[in-house]
């Protein structure tokens, strides 16, 4: 494949990459994001624990944004969330990072392009994964 060519259908495909992200995260929508890396300052959860406690971040994308963090309760025997009103929705104007932050509990998520995430809890851990319209 000649150069030129690569060049054009990169851009078209970042183009169109660009309009569905800007229609889709801009506009409501829900979002689950699956938690595969948790990183705290003395250790690294093991993918048994993540399997385990089955970790996870919904974002209610909307007028009034909502984020729920999720784990495995063994009291109950099942996934159950806590719910939080986001205090603040930013966009990042270079690379389209979508950040939603809730000040009480000192913690926020930041949704990618590409539907990575990054939850940072606030209390020196950082949890990664990828998220996917619910």
């Amino acid at each position: 494949m000649e150069f030129g060519t690569w060049v054009k259908n990169t851009m078209k495909k970042i183009i169109l990459f660009s309009l569905l992200f800007q229609f889709g995260i801009a506009s409501a929508a829900s979002y689950e994001c699956k938690v595969t890396r948790k990183v705290g300052p003395e250790n690294i959860v093991s993918e048994s624990e993540l399997k385990k406690w089955q970790y996870s971040i919904k974002i209610h994308d909307n007028a009034k944004s909502e984020l729920e963090r999720c784990s495995f309760a063994p009291s109950q025997n099942m996934v159950t969330c806590d719910k939080y009103t986001v205090d603040k929705v930013e966009v990042d104007k270079f690379i389209g990072v979508k950040k939603f932050y809730y000040f009480r509990g000192q913690f926020d998520v930041q949704l990618y392009q590409d539907m990575a995430f990054v939850e940072n809890n606030g209390r020196s851990s950082i949890s990664f994964g990828r998220c996917k319209t619910l």
